[in-house]
């Protein structure tokens, strides 16, 4: 009797312990999941994209100012960057106003067109080991369209063009293994490094003419400088954290005029367009003077009267920019001052003299 108890006690016991198991499977691989995906997740920096040389001339009729061709390269940018983050795929995407030499994926462009009817962007991706993830040119015809489920502020009518990037982006990062992924992270630290004290980190790395990088061996997890240079990354993400700010509010303060100014691009397009086929094929009672070519002269001039309205707005957007930048470190105030890309290059500056301090 008392061994049949056993027995039977036994089994009760053997079937919780695989009870516990199974459930312990069903709830926990998830989240195991979940955390070896999110460690798979890079980071990307996006670089403003290339303005366009001070002595650069605007094409005949497109009436494409540089004002605006220097709002576009900094609201371009920050929308990619909107979409990454949306897409879940990725881990922190910040724009910056310079290469970020520690970048594990580091994208540029170049606008190519830009007239409110057609956006035409030439981007390259590249990772920390120097592989090109993308060379490409993306190019597309506004498509005026409403998410609903879609903020207004990730709201564009060239946003399937934005989709298409960022799934080639994915679609890269999907097809690399893990040691590749640990490979990367590895080589942006050592690169940001390398960047500040290329005496310490240069034995590291090995550059290929191609731009390719390999690393030739690798500092111990313990080893002090590189302590110092994580702790060093860290510090360079309060300056960025300033600038991203300073382009988000850049970004909801121009968009809702640039959206504008692209819309009304589009219709003085198609007016252009629809007045020509009336000359080509107007009768005598509808050439020059008649009422199609006053109402034309009226929209011509009202355009001109909101553009010059949309400049005037669009100028406003780099008020900020020449404004001092002020910063807190290890008990020191720092104030930067210049363009977002010379305090940059000042904060750079910074840490590398204190990281040389720490290392005397």
């Amino acid at each position: 009797m008392i061994a049949t108890r056993l027995l039977n006690l036994q089994y009760r016991l053997q079937y919780r312990f695989l009870l516990l198991t199974i459930l312990s499977v069903f709830f926990c691989s998830p989240m195991l999941k979940a955390q070896t995906a999110e460690e798979n997740f890079l980071d990307v920096s996006i670089r403003i994209f290339d303005q366009p040389a001070a002595d650069a001339t605007i094409p005949t009729g497109e009436e494409i100012t540089p004002e605006i061709r220097l709002a576009e390269v900094r609201y371009i940018p920050m929308f990619l960057r909107y979409r990454l983050e949306d897409s879940g795929l990725f881990g922190a995407v910040r724009v910056l106003p310079i290469l970020d030499s520690g970048a594990e994926l580091m994208l540029e462009g170049h606008i190519l067109k830009s007239d409110g009817a057609v956006l035409e962007l030439a981007i390259t991706a590249r990772d920390s080991t120097g592989r090109f993830w993308i060379d490409k040119t993306y190019s597309g015809a506004a498509v005026e369209s409403v998410a609903l489920n879609e903020s207004a502020m990730t709201q564009d009518a060239f946003y399937y063009l934005f989709a298409e990037l960022v799934r080639d982006l994915s679609t890269v990062q999907q097809q690399l293994s893990a040691e590749q992924i640990t490979e990367i992270h590895s080589a942006a630290l050592l690169r940001f490094g390398n960047g500040l004290l290329p005496q310490f980190f240069t034995d590291y790395l090995q550059v290929a003419p191609d731009g390719t990088v390999s690393i030739t061996r690798l500092p111990a997890t313990d080893d002090p400088l590189l302590q110092r240079i994580q702790n060093i990354r860290e510090h360079e993400y309060l300056f960025i954290d300033v600038v991203d700010q300073e382009y988000q509010q850049f970004f909801a303060d121009i968009k809702p005029v640039y959206d504008m100014w692209r819309k009304f691009r589009r219709e003085q397009t198609v007016s252009a367009t629809d007045f020509e086929t009336r000359e080509t094929n107007s009768q005598s009672d509808f050439r020059r003077g008649s009422y199609y070519a006053l109402q034309e002269s009226y929209n011509n001039y009202r355009w001109a009267k909101l553009q010059t309205l949309y400049l005037d707005e669009l100028s406003e957007g780099f008020v900020n920019e020449v404004e001092p930048t002020q910063i807190e470190l290890q008990d020191s105030l720092y104030k930067l001052t210049g363009t977002f890309e010379q305090q940059y290059r000042e904060w750079r500056t910074i840490l590398a003299e204190l990281l040389a301090l720490e290392t005397q």
